[in-house]
């Protein structure tokens, strides 16, 4: 049991402990919905383009408007790539390349440009040990947003998600909840800057689901199964990083992969058994 709560000891942890649990609820459930939407890539290139924000916010205003700076790029990006995809000619994932490699560039100039003694290396990998009570009331507030926007609108995204014809029949207007989604991302991306960082958000976003999409079929089990599995990991990649000394965003990403390869190759081994169980069956009739 201490093994479990040593981590948990100091302020400076307890905060990172909550940031943790937050992150875990709040990644799957985005996450379920950019998965089921085939927008991976999309996540990929947002967790890039916040940059921008961390280093013009961090510039002009110090630490405490890097979560804010950060929210703003990434709805920046939603909006600009929301209207840029309405030419059809132009492929949605050639509009997210474009935006997100001319964002993360803006970034990479601007924060070499600002006076700082940060590394770069803590917005890429995550800084979870330096989090204030400020990232922590910030980081509450968009959760809840989020979920609340995600709890009140299920059925709808349900609908917009698998048949968007009929969704428009309903009179569910499907290109805003496209836009709602967009800037549901970058609020997820914000609030897992501190905890894995730029470069490996897309994990938390997309692991943990494609974990649970092995496991369950209907979206609300698939949900709820993701929010599950993303808790255990986060959490738990905060204690054995901290038993281990390593560094906690790439530990909790190491978790996570590892936990759907896992999960992948039981699977893969039961549906093989199976397949051959029924095989032989077959045979002896």
């Amino acid at each position: 049991m201490s093994w479990l709560l040593d981590p948990f000891q100091s302020d400076f942890s307890q905060r990172a402990g909550l940031i943790c649990i937050m992150v875990g609820v709040l990644a799957p459930t985005v996450g379920t919905w950019i998965s089921l939407r085939r927008l991976a890539y999309m996540g990929d290139a947002m967790s890039h383009s916040v940059l921008g924000g961390v280093a013009l916010g961090f510039g002009w205003f110090g630490s405490q408007a890097v979560l804010p700076g950060a929210l703003m790029a990434g709805i920046f990006m939603a909006v600009v790539i929301h209207f840029l995809s309405q030419n059809r000619r132009v492929g949605h994932d050639s509009v997210i390349a474009v935006v997100g490699s001319g964002m993360f560039a803006f970034g990479v100039l601007a924060l070499s440009k600002v006076d700082t003694t940060v590394s770069i290396t803590h917005f890429l990998f995550g800084q979870l040990l330096t989090v204030n009570t400020a990232d922590l009331w910030t980081t509450l507030a968009l959760t809840l947003l989020a979920l609340g926007f995600v709890w009140y609108r299920f059925d709808d995204l349900k609908f917009a998600t698998f048949d968007r014809d009929h969704a428009t029949q309903l009179g569910i207007r499907v290109q805003r909840l496209d836009m709602a989604m967009l800037v549901l991302l970058a609020i997820c991306v914000v609030v897992c800057l501190n905890t894995v960082g730029i470069a490996l958000t897309v994990s938390l976003l997309i692991t943990p689901t494609a974990t649970a999409r092995l496991l369950f079929n209907n979206v609300s089990t698939i949900s709820q199964g993701a929010i599950a599995i993303g808790l255990v990991e986060v959490v738990g990649g905060f204690i054995v990083a901290y038993h281990l000394d390593l560094a906690p965003g790439p530990t909790i990403t190491l978790g996570a992969t590892a936990v759907f390869m896992i999960v992948y190759i039981t699977q893969f081994a039961t549906s093989d058994r199976t397949y051959v169980h029924h095989t032989h069956e077959h045979d002896h009739h």
